[in-house]
């Protein structure tokens, strides 16, 4: 096969619009395993933030605020504030509040 036959070979599937349907689909792919992989990363720190507010401050409202301090450091640190809102911050401490009470039983205890 010449390089001819290879230029034409191209130009043919460029015209049909599969070197399109190829580049859309494989850009779709790179942008939804871009977001699975931030979000996976968001509710890992979220767990971090709530490990670290647990053992760093005393009351709930400092547990909370220190969690809160936590995660938006390490979302600005990968250049990630706006990819999450407020809301959702909240929700995923709280998330990982309750998650870490159903696997440390004692810590439930200790708050009531």
């Amino acid at each position: 096969m010449s390089k001819t036959d290879i230029v034409g070979i191209f130009i043919a599937l460029i015209n049909s619009g599969i070197i399109y349907a190829i580049a859309s689909a494989g850009i779709k792919l790179i942008n939804a395993t871009t977001k699975n992989k931030r979000l996976l990363s968001f509710m890992k720190w979220a767990e971090q933030a709530v490990a670290f507010a647990e053992n760093n401050a005393d009351t709930p409202v400092e547990k909370k605020n220190a969690a809160k301090k936590f995660l938006y450091d390490r979302l600005i640190s990968n250049k990630l504030p706006f990819n999450f809102s407020d809301e959702q911050v909240d929700a995923e401490i709280e998330k990982a509040v309750a998650a870490l009470h159903d696997w440390h039983p004692e810590i439930k205890e200790e708050n009531k």
